[in-house]
């Protein structure tokens, strides 16, 4: 069985050491980090991972632009936005902008785990 290969797109370097810290001790293979939503479509161009993890609020380009574009061009490739906002008009925003998911920074731990269970094994499962 192939470990899940994620991306993780966000412009805050500690809270990207703190994801892909998070990801690997539970067996997934990060296979990228972006800092910016240009950087996140050239990574997943030449990454190709199975799940990318966005942020909404980047420089350059925002999450849900990035996420449209790697859509466009990966469609296999499962996008979840990760961000601050909470409520429903941001997760509604999310799904409108190509985006398989979305979750809230401040229940990602537990977010994240179930996301992994879920998709670990089986890239295919809809989040």
């Amino acid at each position: 069985m192939q470990p899940l290969k994620v991306l993780v797109a966000d412009d805050h370097a500690a809270f990207r050491t703190l994801v892909t810290s998070f990801l690997r001790s539970r067996g997934v293979e990060v296979v990228g980090e972006a800092a910016n939503g240009n950087e996140a479509v050239e990574q997943t161009d030449r990454c190709s991972p199975d799940l990318v993890l966005m942020d909404i609020s980047m420089p350059k380009l925002n999450g849900f632009d990035a996420t449209r574009e790697i859509k466009k061009h990966h469609p296999q490739t499962k996008v979840v936005m990760l961000s601050s906002h909470a409520g429903e008009v941001y997760r509604k925003a999310a799904l409108e902008n190509a985006a398989d998911g979305y979750i809230e920074k401040d229940s990602m731990k537990t977010a994240l785990q179930a996301l992994i269970e879920k998709e670990q094994g089986s890239v295919r499962v809809a989040i």
